[in-house]
């Protein structure tokens, strides 16, 4: 399978598609974003890597390559939530339109195509141009919304999606006009469970509400494995025995609680109102993984220069704040790391119930009174007491899915790291979208 990967960032298709497990060759990658350039060479020397805008390619260099499949990821400002959505007015789109615009006069066009985006690129001038494009190319397709929390990944990250397949080929389910919010089920005979005991995950129909822990075993990768600091390594033991971290100070109340999820229990109780994340998200029902499989391994001094100054702490009540055993964070963009609201979550060390349910009464008193900006030194010490940290960039990264093999330079600051993932996309969803793709419908005799 020759793959052409556009916008291709620090890599993240290229991971998703040795995920997948298919057979490939990366012919080449396009971007023009010279940090994500240099992470990707650090991890992929052997592909090539073109410093280029794709609104330089022509028809003749498309068809040249003799391209199967096109991997991509447009540049997803024009339609964000928190952008201006200029839509295909914004200078960002003009090369995917471009692109759009090469399509019909290929000889060679390619028999695969995947997008990923933000949502609401659905409802954009350029997704429409994307869907009739397609359509006059003879290209059946499938869109989807869907999140890391459907594939038991506790992060909330949805994405629009599509893929396509060039007729006469097929997929191996049945299309619809309406955007899934889950994947296809019933697509192999054999059951296979991953990481939970129960087969039913209750969800409801909004998007993310489905869970995919129930599907088939030759169908997606296995989720077994565990995410340490290098990346997803190891086994991860079933959710019912992920006991969170004890507090060693002698009289912290945790230590009274030997149950895991009795100790769960009280700790989401005291810090309640310290989560953004509530009832009803996204893929809020799906049996997600705990925070401390994602966690890296290593000395407490190593996370002293994550830790949240006291210009940081201000920002408290904005935060989202999650510690080893819940199993849900929010959407880490590139802004993480320097812009608190909306950015990701912040992970809480302490586990000491008594300094959480301080902390908790803090933010309802500064809620109450409005007052965000007049803290005490008392206030101050409630909160330095949870060891508040930002989640490291490798941290980020196993939320994201990526290989344990995968690093990045040395010489690139963290603002660059935070940036770059925060514009990635999570390697285990595409992985699976990608086998989805290309696999045949079976043929009834």
């Amino acid at each position: 399978m020759r793959i052409l990967e556009l916008y291709s960032g620090i890599g993240g298709m290229h991971c998703a598609v040795r995920e997948s497990g298919i057979s490939h060759e990366i012919i080449a990658a396009i971007d023009v974003n010279t940090t994500a350039n240099k992470i990707y060479r650090h991890n992929f020397p052997g592909t090539n890597l073109m410093d280029c805008g794709i609104e330089s390619l022509s028809a003749k260099q498309l068809d040249e390559m003799k391209i199967d499949m096109i991997v991509m990821s447009p540049p997803c400002q024009p339609f964000t939530r928190v952008g201006k959505k200029l839509d295909n007015e914004d200078i960002r789109t003009k090369s995917f339109l471009h692109l759009l615009s090469l399509f019909p006069r290929l000889n060679n066009c390619p028999k695969y195509i995947l997008v990923e985006n933000v949502k609401g690129f659905e409802e954009s001038e350029t997704c429409l141009k994307l869907q009739e494009t397609l359509q006059k190319c003879n290209f059946s397709y499938q869109e989807f919304l869907l999140t890391p929390l459907q594939f038991g990944i506790p992060n909330s990250r949805l994405r629009y999606y599509l893929i396509a397949r060039r007729g006469p080929l097929e997929f191996c389910f049945e299309t619809t006009s309406e955007i899934m919010t889950s994947l296809p089920h019933g697509l192999s005979r054999n059951e296979n469970l991953h990481h939970q005991q129960s087969t039913d995950c209750k969800g409801n129909e909004a998007p993310g509400g489905n869970c995919h822990f129930e599907n088939k075993a030759d169908f997606f990768p296995s989720d077994q494995s565990k995410v340490t600091q290098n990346g997803m390594t190891g086994q991860c033991p079933s959710l019912s025995d992920s006991a969170i971290p004890s507090n060693t100070q002698e009289n912290s109340p945790t230590l009274s609680y030997t149950c895991p999820i009795c100790r769960t229990a009280c700790l989401q109780t005291a810090g309640h109102n310290m989560r953004q994340l509530t009832e009803g998200d996204s893929g809020d029902n799906c049996p997600c993984r705990p925070v401390k499989d994602f966690l890296e391994d290593q000395p407490p001094e190593y996370f002293q220069s994550f830790m949240l100054t006291k210009k940081d702490l201000k920002r408290f009540i904005v935060m989202d704040i999650v510690f080893p055993c819940l199993q849900k964070t929010t959407c880490f963009t590139k802004r993480y790391g320097h812009f608190m609201e909306g950015a990701g979550s912040i992970f809480q060390m302490s586990q000491n119930i008594s300094d959480m349910t301080a902390a908790s009464a803090l933010k309802d008193r500064t809620l109450e009174l409005k007052n965000r900006d007049q803290w005490s030194e008392e206030d101050y010490q409630v909160l330095s007491r949870l060891q508040l940290r930002y989640f490291t960039p490798r941290e980020i990264a196993n939320f994201l899915c990526f290989q344990a093999t995968y690093s990045f330079p040395e010489d690139l600051s963290r603002v660059q790291l935070y940036r770059t993932l925060g514009n990635s996309l999570n390697v285990r969803v595409v992985s699976c979208l990608i086998r989805l793709m290309v696999r045949d419908p079976e043929r009834q005799d």
